[in-house]
């Protein structure tokens, strides 16, 4: 999911740097935060459960 926002936010700065708009690097950084900070509450607002990369969902079906 990270790796999703963060194309998804450099899409959104190239189309901003297209329209001449200029961001310090800094801001770049931490807009970048936000926008993976958001995107995961959207994403958890509509029923997904995000786990940290590494551990493996717990499967409740007997097996």
């Amino acid at each position: 999911m990270k790796i999703a926002s963060m194309r998804l936010y450099a899409d959104i700065v190239a189309d901003a740097a297209r329209k001449g708009w200029n961001y310090a690097p800094e801001l770049i950084v931490s807009g970048s935060k936000r926008h993976f900070d958001e995107l995961k509450l959207r994403l958890i607002d509509v029923g997904y459960e995000i786990v940290p990369v590494g551990r493996r969902p717990e499967c409740d079906v007997a097996g």
